[in-house]
């Protein structure tokens, strides 16, 4: 199993991390870690000069969170974190598919990445739910996607 989880620094992903973590272990599975700089937030963005490498640099700061989290909690989980630039929402999508992820965990913030994901699955003819094995998840206010397994792949 193939656990993705859109990580964007806020608590929530902070919590969709910690939570991914802990499902992989428990189905033995792999934890990807993507974050995704939004590059398109400073186009005709009229601002202090600084202001792109500013939030570069917060963002730096989010994936060194993410490495210390992983370094602390994920001990025995293949884990891989991946960088990205550009929409955020399409960005994790792709690399969604690329991966061919099981799980996709992602802030509410980004809660329509489950929905157009969910969308390119059933193209694929690959089922999909809202999984209950992951009410926790709920609980925590995440978005969650699953691919059952045993669905029929592309």
């Amino acid at each position: 199993m193939k656990i993705l989880v859109a990580y964007d620094g806020t608590l929530q992903s902070k919590e969709a991390l910690v939570y991914g973590m802990e499902k992989a272990r428990e189905k033995n599975g792999e934890l990807l870690v993507l974050n995704v700089f939004n590059t398109n937030m400073f186009i005709g963005y009229d601002a202090t000069p600084n202001a792109e490498a500013m939030a570069r640099a917060e963002s730096s700061r989010f994936v060194e969170e993410a490495r210390s989290i992983i370094r602390e909690k994920g001990k025995g989980i293949k884990t891989s974190l991946a960088l990205g630039e550009g929409n955020p929402e399409e960005e994790v999508i792709s690399y969604a598919r690329a991966e061919r992820v099981d799980v996709v965990l992602c802030p509410p913030k980004y809660r329509s990445i489950i929905r157009k994901y969910k969308k390119i699955l059933s193209q694929e003819a690959r089922e999909t739910s809202e999984s209950e094995v992951f009410d926790a998840a709920r609980k925590l206010k995440l978005s969650v996607l699953s691919v059952p397994s045993g669905s029929k792949a592309a």
